[in-house]
């Protein structure tokens, strides 16, 4: 089971990408203890709630801003599960901490810090409300972060950015970090064909640095070994779920909004009609892909609502995504 509470939409910065939230227009609302509740009830009717793991992402906006229900939400998960069965996720933009939010972070098992590398990369994109750059304040958060967890580097890469990739990457590695994840951001409409020899040549560069210099326990997406596994029907509404801080539940991150894919409501329940139309578009095949070797493993096929997203089209897969497969088989 894959649970995604949004414990607030609202946040403290206003990064110039955000697919969620640019220009600081959306509602700043906060889930309460009583739609966490609610949700809660409201899975333990489903099949999927008897599952051997329980994996609760928790998602923003800045989810650290309303620490309260991630606590009451924890509390309750691990009055009904062991521990171990329970596995906690949780992405933050690194300039909240403080003890309260020391002993959330201490919890989490799959943390990720938002930083896109250096001050004048970082800073270009990820600012406060105010317009100052949030890159000093993440790193101090990070420095505190890393002595007792070890969180992932998350940076989100555009068109603006890319060239400078190695050498973001690079120096993060230098500096001990072992764990990051570039993501292309596929919601950038300035990516064309020629930049995929300068993406590739990025990570070449990457590759080089990391058997150059030994770094043979670092984890970079793309780069590293990765075994190639086999892409599962998307399960949005089966046993993924999307709680937002009203109470509406979506199927994935990417659903979030469009009240076309709005499967239920923690106060109604599930709206299955709805999620049997999503499920019947998943099981139709991405014709342009049709015969590529990597069809089962890539994500294009598999996601309808990325790619109508992207495209404009449920069964046209996102360029992106395609040249995200292929770097994987690159480095191999």
């Amino acid at each position: 089971m894959h649970i995604t509470f949004w414990t607030t939409n609202d946040c403290n910065l206003n990064c110039s990408y955000c697919y969620n939230r640019i220009g600081n227009n959306i509602k700043k609302e906060y889930m309460s203890d009583d739609v966490a509740d609610k949700a809660i009830e409201l899975l333990q009717g489903l099949e999927c709630w008897n599952d051997d793991d329980i994996s609760i992402q928790f998602h923003g906006g800045e989810p650290l801003l309303n620490v309260g229900v991630i606590e009451h939400i924890m509390e309750r998960f691990e009055s009904f599960f062991p521990r171990e069965k329970i596995s906690y996720a949780l992405t933050t933009n690194g300039t909240l901490f403080d003890e309260r939010r020391k002993k959330i972070i201490d919890k989490i098992d799959e943390l990720s810090v938002s930083i896109d590398g250096k001050a004048e990369n970082h800073d270009l994109n990820r600012k406060y409300l105010n317009g100052k750059g949030s890159y000093d304040r993440v790193m101090r958060t990070i420095s505190e972060i890393t002595k007792t967890n070890e969180p992932r580097l998350r940076m989100t890469v555009t068109h603006d950015t890319v060239s400078s990739l190695a050498d973001t990457v690079c120096y993060f590695l230098d500096e001990g970090f072992r764990r990051i994840v570039p993501v292309m951001d596929m919601y950038d409409g300035h990516w064309n064909d020629g930049d995929d020899e300068i993406i590739l040549g990025q990570f070449a560069m990457i590759r080089e640095h990391i058997d150059s210099c030994g770094y043979d326990d670092a984890v970079v997406s793309y780069v590293s070994n990765t075994l190639f596994t086999r892409k599962a029907k998307c399960s949005g509404g089966v046993d993924s779920f999307h709680f937002m801080p009203d109470g509406k539940i979506y199927p994935c991150s990417l659903a979030v909004g469009d009240s076309e894919w709005l499967i239920g409501n923690t106060d109604t329940g599930l709206d299955q009609e709805v999620i049997d139309r999503l499920q019947q578009i998943n099981d139709v095949e991405v014709s342009g892909c049709s015969g590529c070797e990597m069809y089962e493993y890539c994500s294009g096929p598999r996601c309808k609502l990325v790619n109508r997203k992207v495209t404009g089209d449920f069964y046209t897969a996102s360029s992106v995504e395609c040249l995200s497969t292929r770097l994987q088989l690159e480095f191999v």
